[in-house]
């Protein structure tokens, strides 16, 4: 299998703690500047947002905007 420089490898959350997220974007995680749509299965959307919020960012709600959507896969 060939593969691109570019392509993160591994899980989503993994990429967020360890920073390659971060890197591949060449910007940093902030509140003031980041949106995330989370779509996926529970665990991920469950440990991708546990990193999310330990960085500061909120999830949406009704009334009161954030910076992280959640669309359950199942």
């Amino acid at each position: 299998m060939k593969k691109h420089a570019e392509v993160l490898q591994g899980r989503i959350p993994a990429a967020i703690q360890d920073g390659r997220l971060e890197a591949a974007a060449g910007a940093p995680i902030a509140p003031e500047r980041s949106q995330f749509m989370l779509c996926g299965n529970p665990g991920m959307l469950k440990d991708a947002a546990a990193e999310l919020l330990a960085r500061g960012l909120r999830k949406n709600r009704r009334r009161t905007a954030g910076q992280i959507t959640v669309e359950s896969f199942w």
